[in-house]
């Protein structure tokens, strides 16, 4: 009925439940961006051009941008999991490819950034 209280009380319910979820969800997007903003970061403060065998500064700075990648992959990974139409491998993939695209996007755009920000007046 129209006037019922018990219906109302049970979308009121509804939407409760769903609150909860939602901000979870919300929360695993923050942390899926800060991780690949965390490998981006490290990876900024590597020197890049002298990676070697002799140069640990620079191996351990890629080797943390790569655990926060994984890190990353694995919540996208999580948040894939519903979806029945791939295998847990083609999933795994997926995730890996999504963080690899999001991290290497964010650290053009940061490069440019510096550059742009070190230009001459």
């Amino acid at each position: 009925m129209l006037f019922d209280e018990s219906n109302r009380r049970h979308a009121a319910e509804t939407q409760d439940s769903q609150t909860p979820r939602r901000a979870r969800i919300l929360l695993i997007y923050a942390a899926i961006f800060e991780l690949i903003s965390a490998a981006t970061a490290a990876m900024m403060l590597c020197p890049c051009d002298s990676v070697g065998i002799h140069d640990h500064y620079a191996i351990s700075l890629v080797a943390i941008a790569a655990l926060f990648g994984i890190a990353a992959a694995f919540l996208v990974y999580r948040l894939m999991r519903r979806d029945t139409g791939a295998t847990a491998f083609l999933k795994a993939l997926g995730a890996l490819a999504i963080v690899a695209c999001a991290l290497f996007a964010e650290l053009t755009a940061a490069m440019y950034a510096v550059a742009w920000l070190a230009r001459p007046r």
